[in-house]
């Protein structure tokens, strides 16, 4: 009988042991185990899920999945932020268990055609995709100065929708710019960006005025240098 006793107690220790161990198992994965959402703070061209979790493998690897005590958010963040398609990211719990990671991905303003470059509407330079947005190109070297001047030249141009939609080409050489646009053939000597609205506005009146006079079709450079004038010549030298 005694013998019989001692076995039950032995078993009914072992049960006890286990099932303790078992739970505890069960707690710390679900105390580890927690879910994702990213967030894509406006339009995402570059990016995607697929993209951004190889991402967060690279950055975190296996504690992505199984440690979520032992992530470091602000690491995570820094990490991302190397990416030279992100512009800005944010990473943080949202619940005690739910992960959420908000991106912005670089919006391209204009093309470095040579370098085959985008840049963005802060001077920021990254590589140019297959999917080739119709953006002004612009033809420069490649340097901080230069590409902080064409920036703010263009985000100048695009606040009148009529050089928002048809400025084509840029070419930027000792502080001077020479343009081109989509839908007219000649070739446009703009100059520095001084007067830049003065300018724009004769652009615009030549430009009406080609619409109905074939005569002013015959003009391949125009030049907006001169106050309160529009030269347009067949023997304007125009060096792209």
């Amino acid at each position: 009988m005694r013998s019989y006793l001692k076995i039950l107690i032995l078993i009914f220790s072992i049960t006890f042991i286990t099932s303790v161990s078992i739970f505890g198992i069960l707690r710390n994965q679900n105390k580890n185990s927690f879910e994702k959402n990213i967030i894509y703070m406006g339009n995402n061209v570059f990016l995607n899920d697929y993209i951004v979790n190889k991402l967060l493998t690279q950055i975190i690897g296996g504690k992505y999945l199984k440690a979520k005590d032992s992530l470091d958010l602000n690491n995570i963040e820094s990490e991302l932020k190397n990416n030279q398609f992100i512009e800005k990211v944010e990473v943080y719990w949202k619940f005690h268990d739910f992960l959420e990671i908000k991106i912005k991905e670089r919006e391209p303003l204009y093309i470095l055609k040579n370098e085959k470059l985008y840049v963005d509407y802060y001077g920021k330079f990254f590589p140019m995709k297959k999917n080739e947005k119709d953006l002004p190109k612009v033809f420069t070297k490649l340097s901080k100065d230069n590409l902080n001047i064409i920036t703010k030249f263009i985000l100048r141009m695009n606040k009148d929708n009529f050089m928002r939609k048809e400025l084509n080409e840029i070419y930027f050489e000792n502080n001077e710019f020479k343009i081109n646009l989509k839908s007219y053939d000649f070739n446009i000597i703009f100059g520095n960006s001084r007067r830049l609205n003065e300018k724009i506005e004769k652009l615009k009146v030549f430009c009406a005025f080609q619409n109905v006079q074939d005569s002013l079709k015959n003009y391949p450079v125009v030049n907006l240098n001169y106050l309160n004038q529009v030269i347009a010549s067949k023997s304007l030298v125009y060096e792209k």
